[in-house]
């Protein structure tokens, strides 16, 4: 299987260093030098992996995972931030900001190689999940399933149920789901949350979700 994958970078010696692993793998290679070019991408393809250098033109890799992350995409590309400057702070900022691996340069291709490997196999073995009795979800064809019955969710709520599984049994609050699916938390004042979670229970069942006054909402396993 060919995975899409793209670079950001402003580093030609990164970008050939990417390159060389991504093409030992057979991926499809889009390089990218700047934020204009990397937002207009987004808008047209959804890649399966992004690998960025921390310090880009003008801005940072944690700046522009918020980004991607307000482009509301149909799935979650794996992400990989790589730099020379490896102290915890950095990592843990990286991380945190939704970044799936953080690489220390330089480092040799092989060991590249096997991480790359190791973020695609969880992405296949991650296609369909078990996510509540009798329920899967399906990344790659964006459905739901209840048994063999497929359910279609639009993208904000299909975003919104992941979420919710990602940490099944905690509570969300409005201010978390606000920050993740829309990258904005004056949303959580409003009811379009409440929307979203009443349209996913009509289409799911009622008891799918589990609402906590005063608190949030949670996926119940």
């Amino acid at each position: 299987m060919s995975h899409k994958a793209l670079i950001y970078s402003i580093s030609n010696s990164n970008i050939e260093f990417y390159k060389k692993s991504l093409n030992n793998l057979n991926c499809k290679l889009n390089v990218v030098y700047a934020f204009p070019d990397f937002e207009r991408f987004l808008l047209n393809e959804t890649p399966d992996l992004i690998v960025m250098d921390l310090e880009l033109d003008n801005t940072d890799a944690i700046t522009v995972i918020k980004e991607i992350k307000s482009h509301q995409l149909t799935t979650d590309p794996f992400i990989i931030v790589c730099s020379p400057k490896s102290d915890d702070y950095i990592q843990i900022s990286a991380l945190n900001s939704g970044a799936d691996e953080f690489i220390d340069l330089p480092l040799n291709h092989l060991i590249f190689e096997s991480k790359l490997k190791a973020l695609f196999k969880r992405k296949q073995n991650g296609n369909t999940t078990n996510i509540h009795e009798g329920l899967f979800i399906d990344h790659e064809q964006y459905k739901v399933f209840i048994g063999k019955e497929p359910h279609s969710l639009p993208r904000l709520e299909f975003r919104l149920l992941n979420l919710l599984f990602s940490h099944p049994n905690k509570i969300f609050s409005k201010d978390e789901i606000a920050s993740e699916i829309w990258n904005n938390k004056d949303i959580s004042s409003k009811r379009t949350i409440d929307i979203h979670i009443r349209n996913i229970r009509k289409e799911l069942g009622e008891d799918i979700i589990k609402t906590y006054r005063g608190l949030g909402y949670c996926l119940k396993t």
